[in-house]
């Protein structure tokens, strides 16, 4: 079942399971003094995974990050490296957790570049909805981090899996609210809509 809900001029997109597709419907009436309808490119959900024998709620080499989109994307778009000629793209680069300021949720990012992608991997930031996750000042890096596109006939899946963990300290989050993902508007499907201010958020409230 995937949710709606209105919070400024963007659709928030939420999953209580994998399961998403064909006749997905809004259940917000509407968003501002506009009737609500579904978007064609949007982000449709958002995972965040613990690995084998991790500890819950603490960030950690081996956990995974998985985002998704509605429609094929035009992978050019998210990095100008890659080619529509491919279902299937990997790049390693470094994301982190950023410690928020002034009590701010901690974020998730991609904080390294590539030769690949010029202009960065235009993937946006994940709000992870607490403040415990990093309890430095210093970011915690994971510089070899892997990035595994697979573009499916009607959809996208990027899957991240953080490696190489160095810098900050990282906490035990016991509770939070559901992380954000706020993708960048300007990536698009491969008829041309951009994904737009759409966001998606995470079913869990204690992340990895």
């Amino acid at each position: 079942m995937i949710r709606a809900v209105a919070v400024a001029t963007a659709v928030v997109l939420a999953t209580t399971g994998t399961a998403w597709g064909a006749g997905l419907a809004l259940s917000t009436a509407h968003l501002g003094a506009g009737a609500a309808s579904t978007p064609a490119m949007y982000p449709v959900w958002l995972q965040l995974t613990n690995k084998t024998n991790g500890t819950a709620g603490k960030v950690q080499s081996g956990d995974s990050i998985t985002f998704a989109w509605s429609q094929q994307i035009d992978e050019t778009t998210l990095c100008s490296g890659w080619s529509n000629s491919l279902s299937s793209q990997s790049l390693t680069l470094q994301w982190s957790v950023v410690n928020g300021a002034s009590g701010a949720h901690d974020k998730l990012q991609v904080t390294g570049s590539s030769s690949t992608c010029v202009g960065g991997l235009h993937i946006g930031t994940v709000d992870l909805g607490s403040t415990g996750y990093d309890t430095s000042t210093t970011s915690i890096d994971f510089p070899t981090t892997t990035n595994v596109l697979s573009v499916g006939t009607s959809s996208t899946t990027l899957t991240v899996t953080l490696n190489g963990q160095v810098n900050g300290t990282a906490g035990t989050v016991s509770s939070g609210t559901a992380a954000v993902w706020t993708p960048v508007a300007t990536v698009k499907d491969r008829s041309g809509r951009a994904c737009g201010t759409n966001l998606a958020q995470s079913s869990a409230t204690v992340q990895f």
